[in-house]
């Protein structure tokens, strides 16, 4: 079984590439802007704020609709 899973989530000017750590439990979130490759600002939560991934789905989705 891996270890990390992984999901993008796209808007026109921006992305979050998700990853689930399935060992350290906890999601990452990085952030960058649209045909960049390089991530801009990443963060961290634990899966006692966030426990699964529709709440991972859900979080960075609002957050593409805040910078958007």
């Amino acid at each position: 079984m891996n270890a990390t899973t992984e999901k993008t989530v796209r808007s026109a000017s921006q992305w979050i590439k998700i990853t689930r750590d399935n060992q350290q439990r906890k999601f990452t979130f990085a952030r960058g802007y649209a045909g960049k490759y390089q991530a801009h600002e990443i963060h961290s939560l634990s899966f006692k704020w966030i426990p699964n991934w529709t709440e991972a789905l859900d979080r960075a989705n609002q957050t593409l609709a805040t910078y958007a």
